[in-house]
């Protein structure tokens, strides 16, 4: 009902999308929670961007011959960085590292998702979930040291394949790139399993319904109706799993020793061994920027993917 002399409303032009983009923004920022977002957020920037700016600084800054910072800018460190194998190579040794992490999270990370978005029981649900978040739950230096009793030449791996007569001596694998491989996967293969599981929940069921009453085996409906739809947590798990390994350091370091190429080490030797906090500075930065690259590549080819799958 209509009171007599009240004004009507006049309706809201759509407008051209610019200026709806501008109001859709001034509606956000008068969200009741967009004032307390602004703290955290701040606070998210400076400690992100004030360290990386200092760290920037510090890595052009030439050295004297105790490796001491002098006044001045220049490319010293990361023409060092980029000519000595010794640096440059642990670079490339993270990044063959991050691949084949990724890949094999990837790969174990499904069924457990796929069990966890479609399983009906809560109860085996919620111990699947606290088994695949263990290692989360507990601190990095027990799973490392963990990790060390278990391939230690005593160890329950060696004494197993020695009591089953496949070797007579124990296996050096405590410091073996195999070791260190497995303990990063099983450090990072969480994350991938959270990712992927928020995608697999997000699938409606009645796509899998429709996949098997046209005769679609079940391999086929993965590779047609549930890989392309959760490419966006495969992607986010990917992108996620691969930067956390590119500057892992204290699981290699812990299980595989202080020997391993890879650059968070080779980070932690410059800075705190030989006291070259300008190379070391240069080295991450080095192992940032490639890091962004890669992440950024796998992000638009999931992107093309996907628009490939809608096509």
């Amino acid at each position: 009902m209509t009171h007599q002399g009240a004004r009507p409303v006049p309706a809201v032009e759509p407008g051209p999308p610019a200026r709806r983009g501008l109001r859709n923004r001034a509606a956000a920022f008068r969200h009741p929670g967009a004032l307390a977002a602004v703290v955290p957020s701040v606070f998210l920037v400076g400690a992100f961007v004030v360290p990386l700016a200092g760290l920037l600084v510090l890595s052009l800054r030439p050295t004297d011959a105790l490796n001491n910072p002098l006044p001045g800018v220049g490319l010293d460190q990361y023409r060092e960085v980029f000519t000595t194998s010794y640096l440059w190579g642990s670079v490339v040794e993270s990044l063959g590292l991050a691949v084949r992490v990724s890949l094999t999270c990837a790969v174990l990370a499904y069924p457990v998702a796929w069990f966890l978005a479609r399983s009906p029981g809560r109860t085996s649900r919620t111990i699947v979930f606290t088994i695949a978040l263990s290692p989360l739950l507990t601190s990095e230096v027990v799973r490392s040291f963990g990790w060390r009793i278990v391939m230690s030449g005593e160890g329950p791996v060696n004494s197993t394949l020695q009591a089953l007569g496949l070797i007579d001596e124990s296996l050096p694998l405590l410091r073996s790139p195999w070791t260190v491989f497995l303990a990063v996967v099983h450090v990072l293969l969480p994350f991938a399993i959270i990712t992927l599981t928020a995608s697999l929940t997000a699938i409606d069921g009645s796509l899998l319904r429709a996949s098997a009453s046209l005769g679609a085996s079940r391999i086929r409906t993965f590779l047609r109706v549930v890989l392309p739809l959760s490419a966006p947590g495969l992607v986010a798990g990917t992108v996620l799993v691969f930067s956390l390994t590119m500057g892992i350091y204290v699981t290699p370091l812990l299980v595989g020793g202080a020997n391993q190429q890879l650059a968070g080490l080779r980070i932690q030797n410059e800075a705190m061994v030989s006291f070259d906090q300008p190379r070391a500075a240069a080295l991450s930065f080095v192992l940032l920027v490639v890091t962004l690259l890669a992440c950024a590549a796998i992000t638009a080819l999931g992107r093309v993917w996907e628009r490939g799958n809608r096509g």
